[in-house]
């Protein structure tokens, strides 16, 4: 019980700190937007972790040819940084477009005139049950919170297929290559950059040690040649 009332009061302080408030009062406003940033959140963490052991295990793979590793590393982080940002950039499109779409699908279903006789239905079965539903009920009322309920799920629905369909599975792989390539080139040209350095690093103190040699050799000769002259 000692480790459950730990937990319990480890989850009661979080929910009293700024984040969660803000998420939860986002909650209570619009649930299905704050659900579907959750949803896309989670695939996108999962896909930023995922790429980052793909290209780590590609770089030290043995397995693969030296002259290859570079592609397949370049590849795997050109992959998976063009899934995260398809999917952010799905995600954030379709969004402003789902609502549109859905009114024009369901055009026939949710208008003013559907809404209309749908009430005058109900009041019509009211009025013959005798039971009086039209007087304790908000028929309009509830039939925006239908629609808005409607909404809501196809929004989900279509912004998460966007995101991970249309994003992530046709566009990505489409310009994945190359891409792929250019980082495969700049990735090289780095590389050569610092064995360019490396190797001017490693020849200066070999230049340094033979301008010592040159300078002690030359006082010794001229030395030599001041004794031999004396001695004439």
């Amino acid at each position: 019980m000692g480790g459950i009332d730990k937990i319990a009061q480890g989850m009661g302080y979080l929910s009293k700190t700024r984040p969660l408030k803000a998420l939860g009062n986002a909650w209570n406003k619009n649930p299905e937007s704050v659900l579907a940033g959750a949803t896309v959140a989670s695939i996108i963490l999962k896909d930023g972790i995922g790429c980052a052991m793909y290209v780590t295990q590609s770089l030290n793979n043995k397995k693969i040819p030296d002259e290859k590793r570079k592609f397949v590393a370049a590849l795997d982080l050109t992959n998976g940084g063009l899934m995260i940002l398809a999917q952010i950039a799905m995600f954030f499109a379709m969004r402003k477009f789902s609502g549109p779409i859905f009114k024009k699908i369901f055009a026939k279903s949710f208008n003013e005139v559907a809404k209309n006789q749908t009430i005058a239905r109900l009041q019509m079965k009211a009025a013959k049950t005798g039971k009086g539903f039209a007087k304790y009920m908000k028929l309009e009322k509830v039939f925006n919170k239908v629609e808005k309920s409607g909404l809501d799920l196809f929004k989900f629905v279509a912004d998460i297929a966007a995101a991970t369909i249309i994003g992530k599975r046709v566009i990505v792989p489409l310009i994945a290559t190359p891409f792929a390539k250019k980082v495969e080139n700049w990735m090289g040209k780095k590389e050569e950059a610092n064995a360019s350095e490396a190797s001017k690093v490693e020849k200066a103190p070999v230049m340094a040690g033979t301008d010592t040699k040159i300078e002690a050799a030359g006082p010794s000769n001229l030395i030599e040649k001041y004794k031999q002259n004396q001695v004439k």
